[in-house]
Order: structure tokens, then sequence, then C-alpha cells
């Protein structure tokens, strides 16, 4: 069917209104000469509308005289009839050919650059040592060794363990993956101490090499000193060891969020404002200037872009937003449900932050209302290891000679 839709444009066809009382009549003598009718629709009992091809048009006007039916055209449609509108209009031609050859400039750089996976590397520390490698804000994407790039990122940039770039448009999408610090691992042949990482209860200790500092029931604080590397004896001279243990701790997460019992919903009245406007790469051009005749509003967009030619897309884009006025009207929430939402809201957010290792032991939330709105304070006691090796410097206490 696309086929035959594009060799009807090429060679062009007319769109006809037929008008008489013998429209079947008219029908069956065109198919009896092998003339092709197509979309046949009957407006109403003595009109019909078709299709048909512009050389087999002429051949319709000896039908027209048996049937005594009126033919009238109302549309022509395809490459000939195009054609021949443009035919004498060379200024239009020279700036259609302008334009095409401006598009296809425009799209042979590089207008935005975008960083993805970065979390500890600077985006501007990123963009600059792009820029030494020839991929900036500018550059012409033909001349670009993408390969070259990305291996001399990895080679100089030791902490990324992946670099992958590709060009989207005029868009270059530089996807970067980090390496994880690997924890510090203290040699066992330096003495260390084990700290707590965190503030707890002591649920479980065991010092496998060492001296424990603190037994189960304690509280303990951040850097506190959990099992130390300092062993001392009586009689014996104090020696330092490498501490090793594991020290199990509850700890505590909280989180607050609100959340208010009056939602207000939109419905739309029926009015409707349209805006067009023009993108050309990142500058818009607004092609309707009327304001908007509405002050509560829902906007829909919609966006067309130019066809993409060899992979190349063309950074036109056509933007239709569409200004539907609203009613604002003010419902109440049941409490039980807003409660209910604003545990699962808390409790997604403050479970990232909770160890993969760690065990939940309970949870608590506590509601408090005001002005319409519902508080909640949400407690979640975890049982995780807090220990951490932390370099032990010995004391050396210099005696003065008598």
């Amino acid at each position: 069917m696309l086929a035959v839709k594009l060799w009807n444009l090429l060679r062009g066809y007319v769109v006809i209104r037929i008008e008489g009382l013998s429209l079947e009549k008219f029908i069956n003598y065109a198919i009896a000469r092998g003339i092709y009718l197509w979309d046949i629709t009957r407006i109403d009992y003595t009109t019909l509308e078709a299709k048909v091809g512009t050389n087999a048009y002429k051949e319709l006007r000896h039908i027209v005289k048996r049937t005594g039916c009126r033919i009238k055209i109302n549309q022509k449609i395809g490459y000939p009839f195009f054609m021949n509108k443009i035919k004498g209009r060379k200024m239009f031609i020279t700036g259609f050919i302008f334009c095409i050859f401006m598009i296809f400039m425009m799209t042979s750089f590089v207008w935005n650059i975008e960083i993805i996976g970065n979390e500890k590397t600077e985006e501007k520390d990123i963009i600059n040592y792009l820029d030494k490698l020839g991929l900036y804000e500018g550059a012409l994407k033909y001349k670009l060794d993408l390969s070259d790039i990305e291996n001399s990122m990895m080679i100089k940039l030791d902490h990324l363990t992946w670099v992958g770039i590709h060009i989207q448009g005029t868009k270059a999408i530089v996807e970067i993956v980090e390496g994880i610090d690997p924890p510090k691992i203290i040699p066992k042949n330096i003495p260390c101490d084990i700290v707590a990482t965190k503030k707890g209860v002591i649920e479980k200790v065991i010092a496998r090499n060492g001296d424990a500092l603190v037994q189960r029931g304690d509280i303990i604080k951040k850097g506190q000193k959990l099992i130390t590397g300092q062993i001392q004896r009586e009689e014996i001279d104090t020696r330092y060891v490498h501490a090793l243990g594991e020290i199990f701790a509850r700890t505590y997460y909280e989180k607050e969020e609100e959340i208010s019992l009056i939602d207000i919903k939109k419905i739309k009245t029926g009015n409707k404002f349209t805006r067009r406007i023009a993108k050309i790469g990142n500058n818009q051009i607004a092609l309707s200037l009327e304001e908007i005749p509405y002050k509560n509003v829902i906007i829909e967009r919609r966006n067309k872009r130019l066809l993409n030619w060899r992979n190349i897309q063309i950074p036109v884009e056509f933007i239709t937003e569409e200004y539907y006025e609203v009613i604002q009207k003010k419902e109440t929430i049941d409490e039980s449900i807003a409660k209910d939402a604003l545990v699962e809201k808390i409790t997604i957010d403050l479970v990232k932050n909770i160890p993969k290792n760690a065990s939940i032991l309970n949870q608590d939330i506590v509601f408090s209302k005001k002005d319409n709105k519902i508080k909640g304070k949400l407690t979640i006691e975890v049982l995780e290891e807090i220990g951490e090796q932390q370099k032990l410097i010995p004391h050396i206490e210099f005696k003065e000679d008598l």
C-alpha cells in the first residue's frame, strides 16, 4: 500500500467531486473503460467524492457526456503540481536549498555535552579534560576520534572503570562508570585499634586480637575505641598488636516527612488556548505571541521533530503547547489513607540509607497533626557491624636521667 501511495504522489492525482443522478452508472462506465477510482466517498444522494490519476481524469469526459453527471476538481496533489507551483519561484527554491545547507552545517557540530554517571567526579573537571582532547561545544563531529578520547580518559583518570561516548544528533553523551573505593586495609604488621563508625548500643563484641573496651549494653559514639591494639598487663611491658574483631550494635535511622490532608484537584472547563514554538538548537522562537487568557491551567505539550537523515538528527523541533483552563476543587483526604501514604514514602526513602548487610530489628512511627497537615517521624532500629580499623601510634614515655 505504501508503494502505491508513493507512486500516486509521484505521478500526481486529483480529488474530484461527481454530481448527478446516475452516480452508479458513472462508476460502472469508469470501470469498464479501465479507469481506476479510489477512496470513493458518498457525500449525499447525488454527490460522490473520489480520487483519480491525472491521465485517467482526461478520459472521464466521455463518461460525463453519457451519464449527464458533472465533475469538479477539489484538490490537486502530487509531484507534478508541486513543481508547477514553484517553477516560477526562484527565490523560494534558492532559499530552500540554502536552508537545507545551513541545517546540514549546523548538525555537523557538537552543541551540547551531557555527562552521565559521575557521582564523585566534578562535571566541570570532566568537561575541561574533554576540551583538551578535542571534544567541546562547537567541535566538528566528523573530526572526533571517540575511541581515542575514551581510551585517553581511561588512562588519565584512573578512578574511572569505563567510559563510553556516542553522538546523538548535535549532542555528545559521555557515560562514565566510577570505580568503588576499596575499604582501607591496614597491613597486619601495623598496630591498630578498632573504632566505631557511628553511634549506637553495643549488642555483641568478638575480639579476635586485642582487648575489648566495651561490652553489651554500652552506649557508644562515633570514633570511640571499641577494641584496642595496646595490650597492657601487670609486670609485662606494653605491647602493640593489630586489632581484629567484629562489633555489632543497635543503631537508629530517623526521618521526618509531612503530608497535606487537602488535595487540590484541577478540572478542565473545556476552554483551550494553543501556542506554537519553533526550537532551533537551544533557541526558541514563539510563533504565537498572544498572552495566555487563563489564570489556572494544565499544560500539555507535543513535540514534532524533522525526520533524521542518515543518522543525522536535525536540531529543528516544533512544539505545540495546549493550555486548558481549569477550576480548582479542594478535597479532604482521609487521615488513615494519608498516614499509610506517609509511612510508605518515609520507609522507601529511609531504607536507602541502611546498609544491605544490616538487619532491621524494629520500626516505629509517631504522627502529629497541625493545620490540615500530618507529620510523621519514622525510627528504624537496625543491627549492624560498626567497627573499622584505625592506625595506632604507640605512645613512648621518655624518662629523665637522674
